[in-house]
């Protein structure tokens, strides 16, 4: 480690950070001695403050230059100072001095030398003349000191991009944030030994070793979600580690008193375009993407003044929320909250794995911050090995989201399947195995958490998350208070009533058979008068919007019963399904009568065969094809579905009907019956009304319609055609 004295006349803003940056370990330098010209200069109490020795030598006090040149490097001496750094220091050091300290003297100038430098040029005069004259371009330079104002050999520039607006103080603020970061890197290299000063020119040697290092140096963080953000960055900071953050990030650290470098002052550029640019910068990217053990890649960073960021914070903009508070229409809100430059950051990242590490989520947070802790402050290669994957799979997903956006905006055409669907989904869980206890599966969805919530019972299998959407998609076709049973992806009963228990009881009642070990929807809380009722039955799940708490402590005695809870009703979201290699992807059907409605009999159907048609012709929806269902006005008594024959469809759903009267149950005072699809033949017609049906609704469209027809006339039917079939497979 070396000694620095440190010369300054005014403020000490310079010094200070030299001064922050060799306690925060990114110089491996002490700073043994300040010296100022002047002795109110603001720079002798920061040194005070930080307990640094500090001597005040006036100009004014010496016999001459040359003598006052022999007293600053007597201190310095005195101090055993290895460098001395100029920092706002307005004497010209001579002789003396110099040949003590030659090639160990550096200063810092605010503009690309030789470009506007010498005696008179200094401060806000330096900007007033680069803004004057035009210049496009300015920034900063660090130099070995010689016997010329402004002059001797350099060691570093930095370029900062003059802006149409800019005022002389504007500019000084970014070009005096680029000041510090090459500053302090000027002096670490020199105090690496990896400055050579040659012919009157610098070189840079490269790092001992490969140049990688798994240690985090230097983290850039740019969030837009807080959480965890405080105390992230004070852990890191605690450890050492220089922190840059970008804009709403910064201000937050600030507030929460963590100490952190504005993105600006690796880019000398400011945001520009309302934020739409912050990081897309050769400055930050290439500090992300060069490659630590490649002699080329460090030697052309090391002459662009680029330093390696080894860890990224990022999460990106909530696209997501911002498309929902504008109802899925891609507006600008949602346009806005396309994030760029953070994907760009986590790829880079990502990449370059090998050296950086991602954090793409508040999640990382902890596990990183412990690993640092434990390892010296570094992270093994298998952990940003593991962020890069979290990084890509996040900006994967996020991609998807927003394409999935473009595909299904409003304005655009309906059924507008995209060209190429990108699909990104998240494991929810590992299930205990597929549909067979032979096959492996899992769970997965557009979001990390399910839209489900279980709250007692078994672990969910294949099979019960399967019947359970079944269960709560038909359930949620009904406004009044409903229950369907659902056994292999089909309704073997369903029921509307006055209360979720009585929808409850007359569901069971269809098909009480195929009710043992069912799944159960339900529309509305389950209550405790169907929790008592479902005591001594065996069920495997129940779906509802919410249990009531005196129905939960009824159905947690049965110790293997799910109960899940879905809050939200479904909604439009496309359907994919493998066949094969292969998927298909369709719009749910969400509609339930269509347009046409139509009575084509003789007969019309009373009120009462009118609701019992309606109510049967919901049930038909959510059942198997070839689907026939048999109801009254609030139930189903007796289902026939997955058959391959329309008319054997009507005949199962016949054979149910009877066993549920053979149970003592009476019959529906208007019996009717609906069948998902068109009745290709006059035989299930025939079939119907044999069963003492007095109403049919079936979708019209075949070739034998006519003979339908005259069927439901000759057997004093109401016959309705819907323009809308509901097959299900």
């Amino acid at each position: 480690m070396i000694r620095v004295a440190a010369l300054a006349s005014g403020e000490g803003t310079t010094f200070q950070a030299l001064l922050d940056a060799c306690r925060a370990g990114q110089i491996p330098a002490e700073m043994a001695l300040l010296i100022s010209s002047r002795a109110g200069a603001g720079a002798i109490k920061r040194a005070q403050a930080a307990g640094v020795e500090a001597a005040v030598l006036e100009p004014a006090k010496s016999a001459s230059p040359a003598d006052y040149s022999r007293a600053v490097a007597e201190a310095c001496r005195a101090a055993h100072a290895d460098l001395v750094c100029l920092a706002g220091f307005l004497v010209k050091l001579e002789k003396p001095f110099l040949d003590e300290f030659a090639g160990r003297a550096m200063n810092v100038h605010p503009s690309l030398l030789p470009a506007f430098g010498g005696q008179s040029f200094y401060g806000r005069k330096v900007h007033e003349a680069a803004l004057a004259a035009g210049a496009r371009v300015s920034g900063c330079t660090v130099h070995f000191l010689d016997e010329r104002y402004d002059h001797g050999p350099i060691i570093s520039q930095a370029a900062v991009p003059v802006v149409p607006d800019d005022t002389p103080e504007t500019l000084s603020e970014r070009v005096r944030l680029r000041e510090k970061e090459i500053y302090a890197s000027a002096v670490r290299l020199f105090a690496e030994g990896r400055l050579r000063l040659e012919n009157g020119r610098v070189s840079v040697s490269p790092p001992g070793g490969s140049g990688a290092s798994d240690k985090v140096r230097r983290a850039l963080l740019s969030v837009s979600d807080k959480t965890g953000l405080a105390d992230f960055a004070r852990g890191l900071s605690d450890l050492g580690v220089e922190i840059i953050a970008s804009g709403g990030t910064a201000k937050a650290l600030a507030a929460a008193g963590v100490p952190a470098r504005p993105v600006e002052s690796l880019t000398g550029f400011p945001e520009i375009l309302s934020g739409r640019v912050k990081t897309l910068h050769p400055a930050v990217h290439g500090g992300l993407l060069m490659r630590r053990d490649d002699a080329t890649h460090l030697a052309q960073a090391q002459a662009l003044g680029i330093v390696p960021i080894d860890l990224v914070a990022v999460d990106l903009y909530p696209f997501s929320k911002a498309l929902a508070r504008s109802k899925g229409a891609l507006g600008d809100e949602a346009v806005e909250n396309i994030d760029i430059g953070g994907v760009a950051l986590l790829r880079a990242a990502a990449k370059n794995f090998s050296a950086v590490a991602a954090a793409s989520s508040p999640e990382d947070y902890a596990p990183i911050l412990s690993e640092l802790r434990r390892s010296e402050g570094k992270l093994s290669l298998e952990t940003r090995r593991g962020l890069a994957l979290s990084a890509f799979k996040r900006t994967a997903a996020y991609d998807a989201q927003i394409a999935a956006a473009f595909a299904g905006d409003p304005a655009q055409p309906a059924g507008n399947f995209p060209a190429t669907l990108s699909v990104a989904l998240h494991k929810i869980q590992d299930l205990r195995y597929g549909e067979n206890a032979h096959q492996k599966a899992a769970l997965y969805g557009a979001k990390p958490q399910a839209g489900f919530v279980q709250l007692h019972g078994k672990e969910l299998s294949y099979n019960n998350l399967l019947d359970a959407a079944g269960a709560w998609e038909a359930a949620s076709e009904f406004s009044e208070p409903a229950c369907v049973v659902f056994k292999h992806v089909s309704p073997c009963g369903a029921a509307v009533g006055k209360t979720i228990a009585e929808a409850f009881t007359n569901a069971w009642a269809c098909d009480p058979l195929s009710a043992f070990g069912s799944v159960l929807g339900f529309n509305r809380p389950v209550t405790a008068a169907v929790a008592a009722d479902l005591e001594k039955r065996f069920v495997e799940v129940l779906v509802a919007p919410a249990f009531e708490p005196e129905a939960l402590a009824i159905l947690r005695k049965k110790q293997n019963v799910r109960l899940m809870v879905r809050p939200v009703p479904p909604g439009g979201d496309w359907q994919l399904r493998s066949v094969g290699p292969e998927v298909l992807v369709s719009e749910p059907d969400r509609e339930l009568y269509g347009s046409e409605w139509k009575v084509v009999s003789a007969r019309r159907p009373s009120a009462e065969e009118e609701a019992a048609l309606r109510f049967a012709w919901a049930c038909a929806k959510h059942a198997r094809s070839n689907a026939v269902v048999l109801a009254g006005p609030k139930a189903a008594v007796g289902i026939g579905g997955g058959q391959t024959s329309r008319v054997d469809a009507v005949f199962m759903a016949g054979v149910k009907y009877k066993e549920y009267l053979r149970a003592g149950n009476a019959a529906p005072a208007a019996l009717v019956l609906a069948s998902d699809a068109f009745f290709p033949f006059r035989d299930g017609v025939d079939s119907a009304a044999s069963l003492g049906a007095r109403a049919i609704v079936a979708p019209k469209g075949s070739i034998r319609d006519a003979d339908v027809i005259k069927a439901a006339d000759e057997n004093n039917l109401a016959l309705v055609f819907t323009g809308l079939r509901h097959f299900k497979h």
